[in-house]
């Protein structure tokens, strides 16, 4: 089987860079996916997955290689938010106006340090269509692409932390920013 998939292409990617190039390969050669994988086949692929990852790596190294091959940078999301942030005269202000304008997702504020980015729903390709839970493993590579979109706003020193997912059954997806 072709081993085309982009989630997968990611995630052995992301395993050469954190893992080296042995354990790429084994699991290219375990857990082969085809961009013609139906969702039952994406969601066991996942779930074949996380099971791969906690067996044989720590908390913080399976936490580096899900972040490590999330599906986008964030960057398109980040200037929009930017433009939001710029045109505020505070965090509070900024919250309300991306609440206001945005959809896909929403933001609580908590201080002016600290926000809660939220989803309404699962946006995973592999997970999203299929009403079983997924190991928190899974949710992780989301905390990539909040990075990405929240150091490009607060720099380097921003943070982010999962603290629910709708995949492992919270009502919605929640990510605490700090900064």
């Amino acid at each position: 089987m072709k081993n085309d998939n982009a989630h997968s292409v990611r995630l052995v990617e992301s395993l050469r860079r954190h893992a080296g190039e042995e354990t790429a390969v084994e699991f290219e050669r375990l857990h082969p996916l085809s961009k013609s994988a139906d969702v039952e086949k994406k969601f066991q692929w996942a779930l074949d997955a996380c099971g791969f990852l906690e067996a044989r790596f720590d908390e913080d190294t399976v936490e580096q290689i899900r972040r490590d091959c999330r599906c986008g940078d964030g960057k398109s999301t980040a200037e929009k938010m930017r433009k939001l942030l710029n045109r505020a005269e505070s965090v509070r202000a900024f919250v309300e106006r991306f609440n206001e304008t945005e959809r896909f997702a929403s933001l609580e504020y908590v201080s002016e340090r600290e926000l809660r980015f939220c989803y309404p729903q699962c946006y995973c390709a592999c997970v999203k269509r299929v009403p079983e839970p997924v190991p928190r493993t899974w949710c992780l590579c989301t905390l990539g692409n909040a990075e990405g979109i929240f150091r490009a706003l607060f720099g380097e020193m921003a943070r982010v932390a999962l603290l629910g997912s709708i995949k492992t059954g919270a009502s919605r997806c929640v990510i605490s920013v700090t900064w």
